[in-house]
């Protein structure tokens, strides 16, 4: 049961057509001369790309993000949180890596860069193929006048005379006038072709750019060049395309920086200026709070200030009318107590502000780098802090993701908003509770004050004056002292800032080649190219072809079998019948192979009638039938060569017999059988030609004389041989009754598969069953052909060539096989 079901099973699996490698194989090696001239070319390709293309170097640089140092001189051993900037991240150094690659790879960042350098204008000297960019040693400079417009995305090409003139040629599809001030385009890209002489000390002017030559040197001026003028945008685009920023490793905080450069001095001065402007920014910013502090304090300073004079004054005065150096034991007290109570007041009054501040500044303002620090005002709080850092590590994230992506929608952008939204109303939240208990506390602080006051009355007139006057000053003195040690650790914070990075490795190029073209890359991609683009074209061609060319072609036009091949012979006399001159050539064993395989089609008939036919004349019918024949003679059987195509045949004439005799004249009772037939170099072979051509051939090849010529013919020869009309028309079906083999003749790169496919059809429509394929004029020294097509003979074809070479040296002719 099983078997039966695995049986049915493969009924329904389809054969896997396999991929014959070493047919290709032998195809691709057949046409080597395409390979030869493909892989010339490919190398004057390489010639030229490597003279015109401009060496690309790589320039590259390391920096490392400090991700844990404290440089803030305000921490002792003793303590645990900075005093001044606590909650800012300004010197903890836990910066986000990703960040940092962000922002060195922001556009800004390296606009600024730009900014530092003259790299509106590029020099480039002109050679024979290509331009070279100069960045130092320039022969002149060029001044250009930024109040006017200049062209960028143009070439001014400039040739220096002999007379202390400069002629330049102006160039461009797609120039723009540029205003470098507004820093905008004042123009659609439009074409510019110029050319225009001028002096060099001149100012070289047109309505489009205004600049002038500066000659660096006092020799003259000479040589070609070219200049472009650029916008500080497209620089920032273009630098920012070529510039990689990564991190070394995942465990260290080492970026590696490399950029792409023409020039290597230019790249070199570029990506350390790059780091130059990045440790810039990064100080700038560490720095932006603490001048917001020291402002802060400074105007707090100044209000304090002027009432501390006044307090003092009013202090002196009291004491120099009254005569009062001191106050009695009980008024110290009372003065102390209050003294303490009015600074717990004061202090919590200026938090209570500072809340207040912060409600507002989070409601109104999302720009947290002005924020005043809140220990500012001796605010400790662990979760204000912690809440305070959480919104700044968010609000620089979504500054630096913002830098580089400019869809408000991105997904993090959109969370970072939510999350720092999230935190603002839990600030808020805390805020307005902590507010809700210093106004509690501050309730209470009033009531011991008042309490205070009161006891204060019973004093001497005198003492209670003077307490009054000495807690005003007290109080002032107190949080003016506070404020200047606010201050100077401000300072000394600031003071002490440095970068959170470091240069490890200064801009360097790498190697001494360039990177673009790569020696080995273009040429390992040319010599591929060199393969793959000629295999390719072999291929289609190969595809396309619609011509017979090896036995795979004939077999899957029909079933019938392909009895043989014939090769192409050059080295053969130029004879009709060469197979009787050199019976024992390639060509004479690929005819006796035929022979062979025929009389396994005849079954062993004693009287045999081969006809031979094809698709079409030139495709060596005639003489394949004429060396059949032969190879019959030779084996001692009496054959006769009967030409039956009496539309076009020329066999009489080529073999120098008279035109008007032949079948045609026997049909027409016009001669008998013996002037009809002509001998050969060999007694066993006869000829019959076709004799005169006469206006009714079809219906002559279907008279009963031709019957009667085949019978008489029997009786005397044991093989006939018939060369039929082609199969353009139906002559050869006209005496299919007479004929026992039809050979059908194929010839290679000549016969179409259509034709071929459409003469078998109806070959086959004609109920014929001994049908045989012949493959003609085949090449035996085409590798492709000797895979596919096995041709018989080549076991000692050398020693044929050798023997024959030198007697046919002097007369080779290429073989006809088509008479």
């Amino acid at each position: 049961m099983k078997i039966n079901n695995y049986q049915n099973l493969e009924q329904f699996i389809l054969p896997q057509k396999t991929i014959n490698y070493r047919k290709y194989f032998a195809l691709l090696i057949s046409h080597w001369k395409w390979f030869v001239i493909a892989i010339i070319f490919t190398s004057i390709g390489i010639w030229l790309y490597y003279k015109y293309t401009h060496p690309i170097y790589e320039v590259s640089a390391s920096i490392l993000i400090e991700e844990q140092q404290n440089q803030n001189p305000l921490i002792t051993a003793a303590d645990k949180q900075p005093n001044v900037f606590q909650g800012f991240s300004l010197f903890n150094g836990n910066q986000n890596i990703e960040n940092q690659i962000q922002i060195l790879k922001s556009w800004s960042l390296i606009y600024n860069t730009l900014e530092h350098f003259n790299f509106e204008v590029t020099y480039s000297e002109r050679g024979f193929f290509r331009t070279t960019e100069l960045y130092h040693d320039l022969p002149f400079e060029i001044e250009f006048d930024d109040r006017h417009s200049q062209l960028i995305d143009t070439n001014f090409d400039l040739k220096f005379l002999s007379d202390n003139k400069v002629k330049i040629k102006t160039k461009s599809r797609k120039a723009i006038r540029y205003d470098y001030l507004r820093k905008t385009e004042l123009s659609e890209p439009h074409a510019v072709n110029n050319s225009r002489t001028f002096d060099i000390d001149e100012q070289i002017k047109s309505a489009d750019y205004s600049f002038r030559i500066i000659p660096i040197s006092s020799l003259p001026l000479q040589g070609r060049y070219r200049i472009n003028f650029n916008s500080l945008n497209e620089l920032t685009n273009e630098y920012l395309e070529k510039l990689t920023v990564y991190q070394v490793s995942l465990k260290s905080s080492i970026l590696k920086l490399k950029t792409t450069c023409e020039n290597t001095e230019k790249g070199i001065a570029f990506l350390d200026m790059l780091m130059r402007v990045y440790q810039e920014h990064n100080l700038k910013k560490k720095n932006t709070i603490a001048t917001k502090t020291i402002f802060f304090i400074t105007s707090q300073l100044s209000e304090v200030r002027d009432s501390l004079k006044a307090s003092q004054k009013i202090r002196e005065r009291f004491q120099s009318n009254n005569q009062l150096l001191d106050v009695g034991y009980q008024s110290q007290q009372l003065l102390d107590q209050l003294v303490k109570l009015e600074d717990q007041k004061n202090l919590l009054e200026t938090q209570h502000q500072y809340y207040k501040y912060l409600e507002n500044y989070l409601l109104q303002n999302g720009d947290l780098e002005s924020l005043v620090a809140p220990s500012t005002v001796g605010i400790d709080d662990p979760l204000l802090v912690n809440l305070l850092q959480d919104l700044n590590q968010l609000n620089i994230e979504l500054s630096t993701l913002a830098a580089t992506v400019h869809d408000p929608e991105y997904p993090r952008m959109r969370q970072l908003r939510i999350q720092m939204e999230t935190t603002k109303r839990t600030l808020l939240e805390n805020s307005r509770s902590i507010m809700h208990q210093s106004e509690l506390t501050l309730q209470d602080i009033s009531k011991r004050t008042d309490s205070l006051r009161k006891q204060t009355r019973s004093l001497p007139a005198v003492e209670r004056d003077y307490v009054n006057i000495e807690r005003s000053y007290q109080l002032n003195n107190n949080n003016y002292n506070f404020l200047l040690q606010k201050l100077s650790e401000a300072q000394i914070a600031k003071a002490s800032n440095t970068p959170d990075n470091e240069v490890i490795d200064p801009a360097r190029i790498i190697g001494d080649k360039p990177v673009k073209p790569n020696n080995i890359k273009t040429g390992i991609a040319a010599l591929l190219l060199g393969i793959f683009f000629p295999s390719t074209l072999i291929i289609i061609r190969n595809a396309l072809d619609n011509k017979v060319r090896t036995l795979d072609d004939l077999k899957l036009l029909t079933d019938s079998p392909v009895l043989g091949q014939i090769p192409h012979d050059e080295q053969v006399l130029p004879s009709q019948i060469p197979l009787l001159e050199h019976p024992n050539s390639p060509l004479g064993e690929s005819y006796r192979a035929l022979r062979t395989k025929l009389k396994f089609i005849q079954n062993g008939n004693e009287h045999n009638v081969i006809a031979v036919t094809s698709t079409a004349a030139g495709e060596g019918k005639t003489f394949t039938a004429l060396n059949l024949a032969a190879s019959f003679a030779l084996l001692g059987k009496k054959t006769v060569f009967l030409d039956l195509d009496l539309r076009n045949s020329r066999i009489g004439k080529k073999m120098g017999y008279e035109s008007n005799r032949g079948a045609s004249n026997y049909i027409l009772n016009e001669m008998s059988i013996n002037d009809i037939t002509f001998n050969t170099p060999h007694p066993y072979l006869h000829i019959i030609p076709a004799g005169s051509i006469p206006p009714n051939p079809g219906e002559m090849l279907a008279d009963i004389q031709l019957m009667e010529l085949t019978a008489l013919l029997k009786q005397e020869y044991e093989t006939i041989i018939i060369d039929s009309s082609p199969l353009l028309v139906a002559d050869v079906f006209q005496f299919s009754n007479l004929w026992d083999t039809l050979l059908f003749v194929t010839r290679q790169g000549i016969t179409l598969k259509p034709a071929a496919k459409s003469a078998l059809q109806e070959i086959s429509s004609q109920n014929t069953n001994r049908l045989g394929l012949l493959l003609n004029d085949i090449s035996i020294n085409n590798q492709f052909d000797r895979y596919n097509n096995h041709s018989y003979g080549y076991g000692y074809e050398n020693n044929y060539k050798k023997k024959i070479s030198k007697e046919l040296k002097p007369q080779r002719r290429s073989q006809k096989t088509e008479v």
